[in-house]
């Protein structure tokens, strides 16, 4: 029998949302639809347990669900919380598929901006799970479950969890032991953060899913067919250009890290531990800015002709790109050109007529 009665005198119980323990209640106050939840805390618990939700209900943010009241009834804890229409990240790939890696980078960039502000307020989560994220039909991804009693956790343990939902996102399961593998960015992003020594620096994670919630990987690019060498260089350019930005080893150049934007603009994404493909990695193997320029090379390769290089592998689209190319992948890292020349090489060729 569902039970109906009113909590504090305003909030009517109805039906429960979904398997778990939220309840929908109407306020009738407000005249509002809410979610409800009782408060489960052993009794030593239940001061510490109020003045956690009470601390939740100061929290703000378009991407989390508002802790809106905080009720004592017959001695209970309840939680009054915003009502958001959605379905569960945990119900959409269960009874579907696991996401698109751009669809899954979407809910991280909204859980990571979430998070961000309750870590800023002082407040972490600590149960950061697929059952706590609800995609709404306008593409947004809400995160419930604020207001639940510490479990004295450290803010890195949220970006732990968020790693660990999004594995689920795209894999349909938790990473349990052994994070799946996978070249792409995303799962390489999954797996820096889940494995120690520690995440990357959070700007990094902010940034690499900004990039793949809007553009496209060049390697996926590249699928549909090699592109010309004027785009090439142009991408080209702009890699290089990030590389020297970056003043140091970046580690990670080759196409699943180039992300190309709708209009065409290329953007280096920033550097993970997970390191380079062997085919994109200069046959030296040291740490050097020669060997971001043959890893460019080798990336440049692949767009223009469509395949990684291979010895003695000719370039048969690569026109006018070919020269550039041949001395970016030299084996002696002495014969690499230089940045500035390097650079007049690929403008000349994007400004020459088609």
């Amino acid at each position: 029998m569902v039970e109906t009665r009113k909590l504090g005198g305003r909030y009517r119980l109805l039906n429960p949302l979904g398997p778990g323990s939220v309840r929908l209640a109407f306020d009738e106050s407000e005249h509002r639809d809410v979610a409800v939840r009782r408060l489960r805390v052993p009794a030593e618990l239940h001061d510490a347990a109020l003045d956690e939700a009470r601390r939740a209900t100061g929290l703000r943010h378009p991407l989390i669900a508002q802790v809106l009241d905080v009720v004592v009834e017959d001695g209970a804890p309840w939680l009054v919380m915003e009502f958001v229409s959605g379905v569960s990240l945990e119900q959409t790939v269960r009874s579907r598929h696991p996401l698109p890696v751009a669809q899954a980078a979407r809910v991280g960039v909204c859980l990571l901006s979430a998070l961000t502000a309750a870590h800023e307020a002082g407040i972490v989560h600590g149960r950061v799970d697929p059952g706590n994220v609800l995609l709404t039909p306008t593409g947004r991804a809400v995160l419930t479950g604020f207001g639940s009693p510490g479990l004295s956790m450290l803010p890195s343990a949220d970006l732990w969890s968020l790693a660990a939902t999004l594995h689920f996102a795209v894999e349909g399961r938790p990473p349990g032991q052994v994070p799946a593998p996978g070249a792409d960015l995303l799962r390489s992003l999954i797996r820096a953060i889940l494995r120690p020594p520690g995440p990357p620096p959070i700007e990094v994670v902010r940034e690499t899913l900004d990039l793949l919630a809007l553009d496209r990987p060049l390697d996926a690019v590249v699928a549909a067919g090699p592109l010309p060498p004027a785009q090439v260089a142009a991408i080209g350019l702009a890699v290089l250009d990030r590389l020297l930005a970056g003043g140091e080893f970046h580690g990670g150049v080759q196409p699943g890290n180039v992300l190309l934007s709708a209009g065409g603009r290329a953007t280096l994404a920033p550097p993970l531990r997970s390191g380079t493909l062997p085919a994109f990695t200069a046959p030296e193997g040291a740490p050097t800015p020669a060997a971001d320029l043959w890893s460019l090379g080798a990336t440049l390769f692949t767009a223009v002709e469509g395949s990684p290089p291979a010895p003695g592998a000719p370039m048969s689209r690569a026109g006018a790109l070919a020269p550039a190319l041949r001395r970016l992948l030299s084996g002696d890292p002495a014969k690499r050109p230089a940045p500035d020349e390097l650079r007049r090489d690929l403008q000349t060729i994007i400004e020459a007529p088609a």
